[in-house]
């Protein structure tokens, strides 16, 4: 409980601000886009998917909703701390791990592209859950 209250003087979110940003976010469904993205993207490694991908857009992390919060002024209160910093970096890493593997199958490597799908793009998604899940526990608080 001592971690709790020193995150929370920590980022200086009182109750109101707090509730605000729950009401403006859903951390779960930001979380299960990047898994069904993974998943869908592991279907193109594995061959199981023959459509047309291009990595300009997936390199991008302002493309989807997260990145927009990322990048927009939703998570201002934020901004600075360690937790963002963590989820703007693993969010921006999965975005260009992703470009990169299809850049890879494009070229036909697709032991190259397994390779980086089951390391740093996995991992990638893996820090970007476990931050989305650090947040969600500081806006929970009260």
């Amino acid at each position: 409980m001592a971690v709790s209250v020193g995150m929370q003087g920590f980022f200086g979110l009182g109750v109101q601000p707090k509730r605000e940003m729950r009401s403006r976010l859903n951390l779960v469904a930001a979380a299960e886009a990047h898994i069904l993205w993974k998943t869908r993207l592991g279907h193109h490694v594995h061959g199981s998917i023959r459509e047309p991908l291009e990595s300009a857009p997936l390199g991008q992390d302002g493309i989807c909703q997260l990145g927009n919060w990322i990048n927009g002024s939703v998570f201002d209160p934020l901004r600075g701390s360690d937790v963002y910093q963590q989820l703007s970096d693993a969010h921006q890493q999965f975005h260009q791990m992703g470009a990169l593997i299809i850049e890879k199958l494009k070229a036909g490597d697709r032991n190259g592209a397994e390779k980086t799908f089951l390391n740093e793009y996995s991992q990638a998604l893996r820090h970007t859950i476990q931050s989305l899940i650090e947040i969600n526990k500081i806006l929970q608080e009260d």
